[in-house]
Formats: structure tokens, C-alpha cells, sequence
């Protein structure tokens, strides 16, 4: 599989930017996510390199072919891109079998090239686990069943990169949860170069290798999925990405004095002076009790716990500070306080300092 490189690119709709100035590279073998709120311009952005719209500025290049630049935009079906859209749009008329096959070149050619394509075919079909449902109709399959057909046909001509636009958002909860990775995993397995759309944080930070996270057109962080979640280059990210517990607070030599005492903090984006005002994000499960167990005991504050959501695995807790401010944390879900409980918090990590301005 080859790179896709995608430098300075910007689309318009008539007089209107949808994407603007965007730039990302996804090494081969690698799965990018492309993570954002409805509207920010991630499926645009997929449009324009599947070849379906073309670029004002910029370009995309999949190894050494250039595929658009502004006036010249190679045809999609000569651009060696495959394709998985949110619903499985299967050919109701057409079998599974031959509806992978509809990708597959060979079908009016001699017999042993009909022989490689049913061969190839099958392979498809077992690689997504339907082996076995070669001779059913579309009707006869589930959500599921029909995006796994969806997945073998876009596969099936071997494409250098493998677009997916939000392919689980139709599914319900469990099976969307257990699809998704398998996918991941078949996906990682063949080597594939993939690019998926998605508005689900946790789809994007559990599944890709890097994260590009859009907003307005733009592309506001690239990273790791660890690199997003822990060090959101903007307020916006932080608050986009994940639960976040928002504090104001006043910069003092590397820490914030907020309702948390002195928080150890790094700042982003800004270099704050002393006794400047700043906002202070921390994630919910950076927020403890016990700080008789940590090292960075000497910030925290007393609370009182006044709300538990409960999921299972884990829970979040709401507590109102003596200071009259109010917090979030997220604890497993083994031996929880209890609602009207009295805590010492503490936070365990450093935070986020983010100009107040």
C-alpha cells in the first residue's frame, strides 16, 4: 500500500470554504481517523480525495501519483481509492457473492480468469466472515452483515487506500462496538492504508494509529490518540475530545491556585506571567481521592460527594468543594464512596493551562 499525502488543500461549495488549508500524511499500513463535529468539513474532505470534488488549493498524492490539483483531478474510479459509505448500499438484485464481485475484474474473460475472480471472491468473503453467505440476498443479511460485504467489495480490487465514511454509525451500540474493531484489525492485518470519518470520540481514539481532529474547515490537531486526549492543543480540542473539569485560576511558577490548591499545570499555546489569570483543564480520572497517596499531595481541596453516574466499569462523580466550586471525577467502578461521603481530592497529574482571554 502506498502513502496518502494531502498538502494545503482547500475546498469550496460556490463561494463558500468548506475546507480550508488542510494538510495531513497517512503512512502506508497506517489507520487514520479524521474526528469532528457535524459540519466541520471531514466527509468533504473525503470527497475531494476520493476525486469526487475538486480542490481550490493544494493537492493529493497517493505515492508518486498525483491525483488533484486545482483544475486536474484524476476520475475516482481510475484513482486506486476504495470506498465504505455510512450505509452498506448493497445491489438489492444481486447476490453477496456477486455484489463483492461487482469489483472484481474477470467476469466476461477466459475461464481462468473466471476461475482467479470467483477465487478471489471467496477469499473476500471469508476475510470479513461470510463464508458461508455467498448465496444470500442483501435482504437476508444484518446491519452488520451487509457493511462486512460493503468492506470485502471495496477491498476487492485492491485499492492503494481504503476510505470509510462513518461505516458503523447505523449499527446499534454492541455490535457497532465489536464491528468496528474487527475491522480495525482486518484492516491492520492486510496492510491496508486507511482513512476513516467519524464524529465518535471514542471510535477514533480507540480504533486509529493517529487522530485528525477538524473543526470549521480546518484542521485543528494531529496526533497520536494519546497526544489528542492528554494534550489537546486548544481548549476547544480538550473540551471536544473528552470530559473535561474547567477551573479559573492564577499562573504562579509552573501552577495554578484554583479551588484544587496549587495544581501543577503545563501551559498551551501561551506563556503566561505570574498572577496572570489563566483556565485550568483537567480530565475527570486525573482527579482522585487519597492524596495521602501521592506526590503531588499538596494540591487538593475537601469535597463532598453529591452525585454518582454509574457505567459499569466505571463511574462518575460529581462533588461540590468546600470553596463552593463544583467537579467531576471518574473513578473505577470498585468500592465507590457513597453520595453525602466526604473526600480529601487530589489531582494525579499535571494539568492544562489555557489563556483565560
Amino acid at each position: 500500500m502506498s502513502t496518502l499525502a494531502v498538502e494545503n488543500a482547500s475546498v469550496d461549495y460556490g463561494s463558500t470554504t468548506a475546507v480550508t488549508d488542510v494538510s495531513l500524511a497517512v503512512n502506508s499500513g497506517e489507520l487514520v481517523a479524521v474526528l469532528g463535529p457535524s459540519g466541520c468539513g471531514k466527509t468533504t474532505l473525503l470527497l475531494a480525495i476520493a476525486g469526487l470534488l475538486p480542490l481550490a488549493t493544494g493537492s493529493i498524492r497517493v505515492g508518486d501519483r498525483q491525483l488533484s490539483t486545482p483544475g486536474a483531478t484524476v476520475p475516482p474510479e481510475k484513482r486506486g481509492i476504495g470506498w465504505v459509505p455510512q450505509e452498506a448500499s448493497l445491489f438489492p438484485h444481486l447476490s453477496v457473492a456477486e455484489n463483492i464481485g461487482f469489483a472484481v475484474p474477470g467476469g466476461r474473460a477466459s475461464r481462468a480468469a473466471r476461475q482467479a475472480r470467483d477465487a478471489r471472491i471467496a477469499e473476500l468473503a471469508e476475510l470479513v466472515g461470510l463464508g458461508g453467505f455467498l448465496g444470500r440476498a442483501p435482504n437476508q443479511l444484518s446491519g452488520g452483515q451487509a457493511q462486512r460485504v460493503a468492506l470485502a467489495r471495496a477491498l476487492a480490487p485492491r485499492p492503494d487506500v481504503l476510505l470509510l465514511d462513518e461505516p458503523f454509525a447505523a449499527l446499534d451500540t454492541q455490535l457497532r462496538v465489536g464491528l468496528r474493531r474487527e475491522v480495525a484489525e482486518l484492516l491492520r492485518e492486510q496492510g491496508t492504508t486507511a482513512l476513516l470519518v467519524t464524529h465518535d470520540q471514542e471510535e477514533a481514539l480507540t480504533l486509529a494509529d493517529r487522530v485528525a481532529v477538524m473543526r470549521d474547515g480546518e484542521l485543528a490537531q494531529f496526533g497520536t490518540p494519546e497526544e489528542v486526549y492528554q494534550q489537546p492543543a486548544s481548549d476547544w480540542v480538550a473540551r471536544f475530545v473528552g470530559d473535561v473539569v474547567e477551573l479559573d485560576g492564577e499562573w504562579r511558577h509552573g501552577r495554578v491556585t484554583c479551588a484544587l490548591g496549587a495544581v501543577e499545570a503545563a501551559a498551551v499555546g501561551f506563556t503566561p506571567r505570574d498572577g496572570e489569570r489563566v483556565r485550568l483543564m483537567l480530565r475527570p480520572e486525573w482527579i482522585i481521592p487519597r492524596p495521602d497517596m501521592l506526590a503531588r499531595a499538596a494540591a487538593g481541596a475537601d469535597a463532598r460527594v453529591t452525585g454518582i453516574s454509574y457505567a459499569g466499569h466505571d463511574a462518575m462523580l460529581t462533588c461540590d468543594l468546600v470553596t463552593g466550586s463544583r467537579v467531576r471525577m471518574r473513578l473505577p467502578a470498585v468500592e465507590l464512596p457513597h453520595v453525602g461521603d466526604e473526600l480529601r481530592l487530589a489531582v494525579q497529574r499535571p494539568g492544562l493551562a489555557y489563556s483565560a482571554a
